[in-house]
């Protein structure tokens, strides 16, 4: 899902310095006193960007949106992936600049093939939190050499999907881009319904206007886990026969379009009082607890309690309430199960600002929130789950 842009803020984010090198190279704001600006005086700049042409004023705005986008601990992570990869002997430069804003627009300015993919992959990344974002796996571990026979193919799969079933997806142009990670991203573009919108003329005139839009989907191969991750609206209807035509289309594979997601989770052992959430050490782990579970008597799956601990209280106070709650109902561990955990992850301190925590919930059978959180964080979590025995290998 997009950020709230506010083009203020992000102007006052940006340093003049590098505010004045992009206009200055764009050839325009040329008159603007940029050596008399403060740094949050932009309104100047505002006011002469707003009178700029249409076409000029809607260019900006899109690059001013792709860096309000890129200035999170996401979208800065992505930039630093795709800099480290493309171009590493700068990236000293871009670690010099302190302000996250300033981060991106330098990228913009100085490496933009490494600015432009990291804004492509950060919006791909954001479709991950969301709930049209599948995955599977126990797909084929091995490279892919992409060709445009097989960009073809897999736009006539999809084609050959969407235009009988829904009527819209005539015409399809597929993309493919490799991440510094190996995963292999392909997004598909096909047209949507025609549609009436109402649209401003340059002149300010609104008027009626019949398009076809594009629609996207996001397929996303990892040779190194052998895992598929997609990003396709609609139901079942839809995403398992199109699951199963790309992997005709690009892998070559017939798979079966209702196989489930591997491994799943396992959460009883949890219920241990004596189970220790151990830490990789690299991973600088001050402190993981259960903060929340959800317990299910086996005799009664649809019902549930949700015992909820207090974030101020010792790490074991979760077990305590488990305790209370099985003498309260006379019951013992062995007749419930559990469905849901909340977990509490805290950093070390650096001594200069509050430590960061990790907060995220595993459910069965393989519902996980990881995939909302940085790179960076989403794989301590799931080094977590490994060592604390959680996922099914």
């Amino acid at each position: 899902m997009a950020k709230h842009f506010d083009p203020r803020k992000i102007l006052k984010q940006i340093s003049n310095q590098l505010l004045k090198q992009f206009f200055t190279e764009r050839g325009e704001l040329l008159d603007i006193p940029w050596d008399e600006l403060t740094e949050t005086k932009i309104e100047p700049i505002f006011e002469r960007w707003q009178n700029l042409t249409e076409a000029q004023r809607t260019d900006v705005q899109l690059i001013l949106q792709h860096v309000n986008e890129l200035a999170d601990d996401r979208g800065l992570s992505v930039l630093a992936e795709e800099i480290g990869s493309r171009f590493p002997d700068r990236v000293a430069e871009v670690t010099a600049w302190e302000a996250r804003a300033d981060k991106v627009m330098w990228a913009y300015l100085n490496v933009r093939e490494a600015f432009d993919e990291a804004a492509m992959f950060a919006s791909a990344d954001a479709l991950a939190a969301g709930r049209y974002w599948i995955k599977r796996n126990g797909l084929p571990k091995t490279a892919i050499t992409v060709s445009p026979k097989m960009k073809s193919d897999l736009g006539a799969a999809m084609t050959g999907f969407y235009w009988p079933n829904q009527m819209r997806g005539l015409h399809c142009a597929v993309e493919h881009y490799r991440r510094a990670s190996g995963a292999e991203y392909f997004f598909a573009y096909l047209d949507d319904y025609p549609d009436h919108q109402l649209v401003f003329e340059d002149s300010g005139q609104i008027v009626k206007r019949s398009d076809r839009y594009a629609f996207e989907n996001v397929f996303v191969f990892s040779p190194a886990d052998g895992s598929l991750e997609f990003f396709v609206r609609g139901g079942k209807k839809v995403y398992q026969p199109l699951q199963v035509a790309f992997c005709r289309a690009v892998l070559g594979a017939d798979v079966d379009p209702t196989d489930p997601l591997k491994p799943a989770y396992r959460l009883d052992h949890l219920l241990d009082p004596n189970f220790q959430l151990r830490a990789d050490p690299g991973d600088r782990i001050a402190e993981a607890r259960i903060v929340r579970m959800r317990l299910e008597p086996k005799a009664a799956p649809l019902s549930y309690i949700e015992l909820k601990a207090d974030l101020k209280g010792h790490a074991s106070e979760i077990h305590q309430m488990i305790a209370h709650y099985l003498n309260e109902q006379n019951a013992s561990a062995s007749r419930m199960r559990v469905g849901q955990v909340g977990f509490r992850i805290t950093f070390m301190s650096d001594g200069r600002a509050k430590p960061k925590t990790l907060p995220f919930n595993v459910s069965l059978p393989s519902s996980c929130d990881l995939k909302s959180k940085t790179d960076e964080m989403r794989t301590i979590g799931e080094r977590c789950l490994k060592l604390w025995g959680i996922v099914n290998e």
